[in-house]
């Protein structure tokens, strides 16, 4: 994360990414052993080193979101798989207060979960972006409906195989997730917060 990051950013960050990168890393652990394949299986199969994956599976490195699809995908599994991990005690009621950041990925981004985690109709994410922050450099796809982001605060840049731009607070897109696309904050200064609708849910 950048050094010119504000203090609060990088604290919140630095303690939402800690635990679910290791949290993600062993689950994806766990589902590789649980079909009999090696770290070379899944790296083959996946375009990436041994080394890579193993320090995924450790929890020392911070993939990119497409690359924790591309594992997913050799794996059988869902990104969903690797975030289900929290009960309330009303399913259809989310506390914001009680929501932990989270990782999914990337460098600079941490991601609030508003929506039920049992609603797979819709899925509601407050992202908060860093200064130069992106989920990764590379274009990632999935499999949904629709996706509609709305800018709360400093800039956003949505890119795809043949165009970008630039939302500002207030703006909002829609599009396909099936769709190649990446995002970021263009900004070397000052963070951003979006809100992610996603249908269904993916988390």
């Amino acid at each position: 994360m950048p050094s010119d990051t504000p203090p609060e950013i990088r604290s919140r960050a630095d303690e939402s990414e800690r635990w679910p990168a290791k949290l993600v890393g062993s689950r994806l652990r766990e589902a590789r052993k649980g079909r009999s394949l090696t770290l070379d299986d899944v790296a083959v199969a996946a375009g990436f080193t041994k080394s890579f994956v193993s320090a995924v599976e450790r929890g020392e490195t911070s993939p990119s979101i497409g690359s924790l699809h591309r594992i997913c995908d050799v794996l059988g599994i869902t990104m969903s798989a690797l975030f289900e991990n929290e009960t309330t005690p009303d399913a259809n009621v989310v506390r914001r207060a009680d929501v932990k950041g989270t990782y999914f990925g990337g460098e600079g981004v941490i991601n609030y979960v508003l929506s039920p985690r049992g609603e797979r109709r819709v899925q509601v994410i407050e992202t908060h972006i860093a200064p130069g922050g992106s989920p990764g450099p590379e274009f990632w796809s999935h499999a949904g409906d629709l996706v509609i982001a709305t800018v709360l605060e400093g800039a956003v840049e949505f890119r795809f195989a043949d165009r970008s731009t630039v939302l500002q607070a207030g703006d909002t897109i829609a599009y396909s997730p099936a769709e190649p696309h990446s995002w970021g904050n263009p900004d070397d200064a000052v963070a951003a917060v979006a809100l992610f609708f996603q249908a269904p849910a993916e988390y």
